[in-house]
């Protein structure tokens, strides 16, 4: 008899990293369930299924998610059409057992749902996945294959490359300076001095800049590192993965911009101060974190050596 297929409705509506992390659990349970549903911020979500982690992407933002929250019969909610039927819920977004979770399983018709945390306990001694997954009932880690970059991202990144100029041509390094909290950054003239290393060695150095950094940071500074490499900023993520999946390696702090760089199989640098490396470290095939007490305990050294490594020297 064949087995009935079944669909797993998936929500995160997290930033970026927060995302990733997710689709890498749901590439594993996608090897197990035909169809997986993720909803979450609308590029994000588009990203993913772009890369053939889940197979259909909704946008948290435009939903009507505030009828979870209300006492309207799910059956006659705008959300309830919309999401669809399925299987079995996987999220981190309402708390289990609470109201708006019951309400999200009846407007979904799922047999179950399943609440995962968006941080792990503090003395939690594994990986946030390998907690998920062990919520989950799942034996083992999470898969570290390397997401698929499709021809069109690259085709597109390589259009915008040639617009920045970053140099002769040739092997480049992409360097994300920025992160969603300030503490979580390392000292820009670092990445700077990094960056003339990495000139030196014979690497283009192209900084990437996203919406965190174009809205919080002067003139003055953005300016600082036009005078150390091409500047790549506020690109669109289908266009950012197909920088990234072109350069020879990445150098950045926890963020969002690193997981997807690991995601896709960049060689990549991490940087970790205030968070755990142990807990949120970038996943792939190709990954060296960096991490000490306080970012500013980091030094040039350090991260050049682990460029160094991830380049066989």
């Amino acid at each position: 008899m064949t087995q009935r297929r079944t669909s797993i409705l998936a929500i995160h509506p997290g930033a970026l990293g927060d995302v990733i992390l997710f689709g890498h659990l749901l590439a594993g349970l996608g090897e197990r369930v035909p169809t997986v549903t993720l909803v979450a911020g609308g590029e994000k979500a588009r990203l993913l299924a772009g890369a053939g982690v889940v197979d259909v992407a909704m946008d948290f933002d435009s939903l009507p998610i505030h009828e979870l929250f209300t006492d309207v019969p799910p059956d006659s909610c705008r959300l309830a059409s919309m999401l669809g039927k399925h299987d079995r819920v996987v999220e981190c977004f309402v708390e289990a057992d609470s109201a708006a979770a019951n309400r999200l399983v009846r407007m979904c018709g799922a047999g179950e749902i399943a609440a995962l945390p968006i941080r792990p306990p503090t003395d939690f001694d594994g990986h946030l996945t390998d907690l998920w997954r062990r919520q989950l009932g799942l034996a083992g880690g999470v898969s570290h294959a390397t997401w698929t970059v499709p021809l069109s991202w690259r085709a597109d990144a390589a259009g915008a490359m040639k617009g920045l100029d970053p140099g002769s041509g040739g092997a480049y390094v992409v360097i994300h300076p920025g992160a969603g909290a300030p503490d979580k950054c390392w000292a820009l003239e670092r990445f700077i001095a990094v960056a003339a290393e990495l000139r030196k060695a014979g690497l283009n150095v192209v900084f990437a800049l996203g919406a965190v950094e174009l809205d919080r940071w002067s003139g003055e500074r953005i300016s600082r590192l036009g005078d150390a490499g091409a500047i790549l900023a506020g690109a669109p993520l289908t266009r950012l993965a197909g920088v990234l999946a072109e350069a020879a390696v990445f150098v950045g702090n926890d963020s969002g911009v690193a997981h997807l760089a690991a995601a896709i199989g960049t060689p990549t640098v991490a940087l970790f101060g205030p968070t755990s490396e142990t807990h949120f470290s970038p996943l792939g095939r190709c990954v060296r974190c960096v991490a000490a007490e306080t970012m500013d305990d980091i030094s040039v050294a350090r991260v050049l050596d682990a460029v160094r490594t991830l380049q066989g020297g």
